[in-house]
């Protein structure tokens, strides 16, 4: 009994370390609801005139998220057709391009991955050209132009957050590393 005890305190401490929340938050654009960051799976290629998929997700840093300020870069080859707000969001002040600020609703502290907004897009362009939608600094943010988050600690304190990705249009986005070993390495020379 007892080391059955034992066993099952030691997954729990394990599960709840594997999920912690990292020091530092991120925000980034993605194609699904999955936010995935893999090489190359960050990626639409829409025909021209055809509708694809943004979201705005947001992972807080250990002192969970209460408020976000950023803005978003959209290329001229797409069009935002619609726009979803998370439910739970209170307050919007300003617009996605132009720099916004959200905030959750009182003793609405986001502790896990949370998006913010789902866009539908169009793509104006034809699928040979490259784009990337992706967050820019809030250029309204005081002192000086940033993305950022208000954590849900006492006063709500402001902290930095790192970009995460950008949703690559018809590109690949950054290369990933292909797993080899020495002697297909050796054999290419």
């Amino acid at each position: 009994m007892k080391k059955a005890m034992l066993l099952a305190v030691a997954i729990l401490l394990f599960a709840g370390s594997a999920f912690a929340l990292p020091p530092q938050g991120y925000i980034g654009v993605f194609k699904d609801a999955t936010h995935n960051t893999l090489p190359g799976q960050n990626t639409v290629c829409p025909p021209q005139y055809g509708q694809f998929g943004a979201w705005i997700f947001c992972l807080p840093s250990v002192n969970g998220l209460q408020a976000a300020e950023f803005a978003v870069s959209l290329p001229a080859t797409t069009v935002t057709l619609a726009t979803v707000k998370n439910p739970a969001i209170t307050v919007e002040l300003g617009s996605l391009a132009a720099g916004i600020s959200v905030a959750f609703g009182e003793g609405q502290c986001q502790m896990d991955w949370v998006y913010i907004y789902q866009l539908t897009m169009m793509q104006l362009g034809p699928p040979t050209v490259p784009a990337q939608i992706k967050i820019i600094v809030h250029p309204g943010t005081l002192p000086a132009p940033a993305y950022q988050f208000a954590t849900c600690q006492l006063g709500y304190p402001i902290e930095a957050c790192r970009n995460l990705t950008p949703l690559y249009i018809c590109s690949d986005g950054p290369l990933g590393v292909q797993e080899t070993n020495w002697g297909a390495i050796k054999s290419l020379f």
